[in-house]
């Protein structure tokens, strides 16, 4: 029960952190693609373990292993969505 009540206040702290970010233009590594979108990380996030940047864009708009400017337009409990912006 503890557990539960923990986790649940840091779903809304990880939320007002990640809500924080919306408008901010972000260098986001890109990882792989899943379900017609971009999935990626910012370059101070660890794979796994922080948020996830997720981006729709075009199958041919991105490569795995490469850096793009991102700009953060929503936020999750623990991830971001983003659109890309010009290098």
């Amino acid at each position: 029960e503890r557990a539960n009540y923990l986790m649940e206040i840091q779903q809304e702290i990880s939320l007002a952190h990640n809500q924080n970010r919306i408008g901010t233009i972000m260098r986001v590594l890109i990882d792989r693609r899943e379900s017609g979108c971009w999935y990626g990380r910012t370059e101070f996030d660890s794979p796994e373990v922080d948020n996830e940047v997720i981006i729709e864009a075009d199958e041919k708009s991105c490569q795995p292993g490469k850096f793009y400017h991102v700009e953060i337009i929503d936020a999750l409990e623990y991830d971001l969505i983003g659109k890309l912006v010009e290098n």
